[in-house]
């Protein structure tokens, strides 16, 4: 059996679940170990095990196919991060008295109740009188211990003020000396810790024997070149390069951060592949200066989501499964950011569009919403808009507060690969209206292989895909113009079962016959390639 090691160093916030790279390296490893003749160490962060351990899991990757190396122990620094975090998300602090009033306040109620009852049945002046005078005698009590809580909790507030103004104004006072700002001692720690553990990974992965060569499936890793197997890098894309005023406005220095890095992993490292023609030509080769007979090209497979949510064994497995995606659905939209809205929801059969991704500058996500809220205002459409990013996000935030689209457009987010195989198989179109993408949107296979048709955004990769002129104008859009996304939505849900028996054929035909199986064995190949030609230079 071979040995092949991979190569990740996501960030400590990144759950793979919920990345496309993630569902790519879950497809990659599931068929990999399928065949029965290789196994894989994977070097992760320690932070990063679990959710290893859990994207395995889900997929029903055997235990055995695989071993995690790299450091156990998390760093103490990302320890009190995740306590601090922890903390955030818990319930709203409570104060000192909450735990004495939840025990009061039942008895407080039954007992203003039965005075309720005495005061409004008492046929007696004298015991009225004397109700009234035990309500007086309460009253000095409660109001003691109400004006004392209040002078407590003001105090509280105050001095919180004054330590927030403190602590900024000496934040400002070291900014203004260019000594300390808040964002950069944050970023630099960060980097700090993330060196640091990546330098251990690296001694952890060459202290390894057996493993023939490495695959990182993403350039955001330079030290990845320090490993002393060879590496094969995988480039999905460069988007920052492709769009760099959009991630500018995003983060300033982590952004500059970043594309640097992504810079510095494509000159430090020999061996590419990429996923499409245009991600080699238009970025490897003319942004980056790669030779390119140093880069393949391994197109990825459909990504089939019918399994999560596939139903047998019952007299009706179609409305079974339905009512099974039903289910899951609303737990979905149970995670939607709007939570007064949703938490009352409980309609299984709404009507919705669907964009599975996270919102970034190249995602055009602001040109869906624009269309989506012309067909919802002028058009009267029914649906909902469901996305998967996360609504704080600023652009997306300021669109639907200015257009009152909260109870309108769901950001759910965290979604198991259950819940997502439901939202693609309800929704009535899956939509795609992303400017860059490193080879065939997910978007497409994973909806039509639940039953939904897909539109995407005409660009590069998908006309690599889609060469058919008849499946290209039902399929595609001009992703520049938010109207002809509005258009080409309100024409699909029209035409719905047509799109998806049009679409279908070309996913039977031609997508689906090349397998995950085909990809890994595209991949191992390189590998092997890459540890023949170091024996024979050290020959």
């Amino acid at each position: 059996m071979k040995k092949y090691g991979i190569f990740i160093a996501y960030a400590p916030t990144i759950d793979l679940r919920t990345e496309g790279l993630g569902r790519y390296l879950s497809s990659f490893l599931k068929a990999a170990t399928a065949r029965g003749d290789a196994h894989f160490a994977i070097l992760c962060p320690s932070w990063s095990r679990g959710s290893v351990l859990t994207l395995c899991r889900e997929a029903d990757i055997p235990g055995e196919t695989y071993s995690l190396i790299g450091p156990d122990r998390t760093p103490l620094l990302y320890r009190f991060y995740q306590l601090l975090r922890r903390r955030s998300e818990t319930e709203k602090r409570r104060s000192p008295f909450q735990g004495i009033w939840d025990k009061l306040y039942p008895v407080a109620v039954a007992h203003a109740e039965w005075l309720k009852g005495h005061i409004a049945s008492t046929r007696s002046f004298t015991a009225l009188t004397a109700f009234i005078l035990y309500c007086a005698s309460l009253s000095i009590p409660v109001a003691a211990v109400i004006l004392g809580t209040r002078c407590v909790r003001r105090s509280r507030s105050l001095t919180r003020h004054w330590l927030r103004r403190t602590g900024r104004a000496l934040w400002r006072s070291g900014s203004s000396l260019n000594l300390v700002s808040l964002s950069s001692v944050r970023f630099r720690l960060y980097e700090g810790m993330l060196e640091r553990e990546t330098a251990l990974m690296i001694q952890s992965g060459n202290r390894q024997s057996g493993i023939s060569a490495w695959y990182t499936p993403a350039a955001f890793w330079p030290r990845v070149a320090e490993l002393k197997e060879p590496v094969l890098t995988c480039v999905p894309d460069v988007v920052l390069a492709e769009f760099p005023v959009g991630f500018a406005r995003l983060g300033g220095l982590p952004m500059q951060h970043a594309y640097q890095t992504v810079a510095s992993t494509i000159r430090r490292n020999k061996n590419f592949v990429t996923y499409s023609d245009h991600i080699k030509r238009k970025i490897l080769v003319e942004i980056f200066g790669v030779d390119p007979n140093a880069v393949q090209i391994i197109p990825h497979a459909p990504n089939d989501l019918s399994r999560p949510i596939s139903i047998t064994g019952f007299a009706d497995n179609e409305a079974t499964e339905r009512a099974y995606a039903e289910m899951l659905l609303l737990g979905a939209i149970r995670k939607a950011s709007n939570e007064r809205y949703v938490s009352t929801f409980s309609n299984p059969k709404v009507k919705f569009l669907f964009y599975a991704s996270q919102f970034r500058p190249s995602k055009n996500v602001i040109t869906l919403l624009r269309a989506y809220e012309w067909l919802l205002r002028k058009r009267g459409l029914g649906h909902k808009l469901i996305l998967t990013g996360f609504s704080h996000y600023e652009s997306v935030r300021i669109f639907l507060d200015q257009h009152n689209l909260r109870s309108d457009v769901l950001c759910v987010h965290g979604l198991t690969e259950s819940e997502l195989a439901a939202c693609y198989k309800l929704a009535d179109v899956a939509v795609s209206p992303s400017l860059s993408e490193g080879g065939m949107p997910f978007t497409f296979t994973e909806a039509l292989s639940v039953g939904t048709p897909a539109i995407l955004a005409d660009i590069d990769v998908t006309r690599e895909i889609i060469k058919e002129p008849a499946l290209r104008e039902a399929s595609l859009f001009d992703p520049y113009d938010w109207k002809a996304l509005g258009k080409k939505l309100e024409w699909a849900i029209q035409n719905r079962s047509t799109l998806y028996r049009q679409q279908r054929r070309f996913y039977d035909d031609v997508l689906a016959r090349r397998s995950w199986a085909n990809v890994v064995q595209e991949h191992l190949e390189a590998l092997d390639e890459l540890a023949a030609r170091k024996m024979v230079a050290v020959q």
